[in-house]
């Protein structure tokens, strides 16, 4: 099962429209300096340690900032490999990494760039193609276009 999926009730089926929806959880406890909290990933996802330490520091937990950057690298690499699929380019994978850069301004904490980069092994495809397929996934994929953010791309492919 892809999650919860729906029809809008104004939409004819013939549209074959489709609606997910996904749902996470976080919970803190204590003061922002010293507390900390769990963040919970989906129906049976698992359950992460998170604080400002975490966020800040070297303590071994995650935070806001790692999760959003997984779920960009993530939703690339999908959708990166849906588009070669489409095409009919052979890929045989895809491994980004996003870099996010929280900034602290005169207004608060800012993410103005994230840095995007990918390995893309996709032997017997033109190397043109893939990038251009690249491109395309990093401007049309849905946790991409959540961002108010620089997203740099920056991609290698291997044969």
């Amino acid at each position: 099962m892809l999650g919860d999926r729906r029809l809008p009730r104004d939409e004819p089926r013939s549209l074959k429209v489709l609606h997910i929806r996904k749902s996470s959880r976080a919970s803190w406890h204590g003061p922002a300096s010293t507390g900390s909290g769990t963040l919970d990933l989906g129906r049976r996802g698992a359950s992460l340690p998170f604080s400002l330490r975490s966020r800040v520091g070297d303590e071994p937990a995650t935070n806001p900032e790692e999760l959003l950057g997984s779920a960009l690298a993530g939703c690339f690499s999908m959708s990166l490999a849906n588009l070669a699929e489409e095409a009919g380019t052979p890929v045989e994978s895809v491994d980004a990494v996003a870099v996010v850069h929280l900034v602290q301004t005169p207004e608060g904490f800012r993410i103005p760039t994230v840095e995007l980069s990918c390995v893309v092994h996709a032997p017997g495809a033109a190397e043109e193609r893939v990038l251009e397929m690249a491109e395309q996934a990093e401007r049309t994929c849905p946790v991409r276009l959540l961002y108010n953010a620089d997203v740099t791309l920056k991609v290698e492919v291997r044969s």
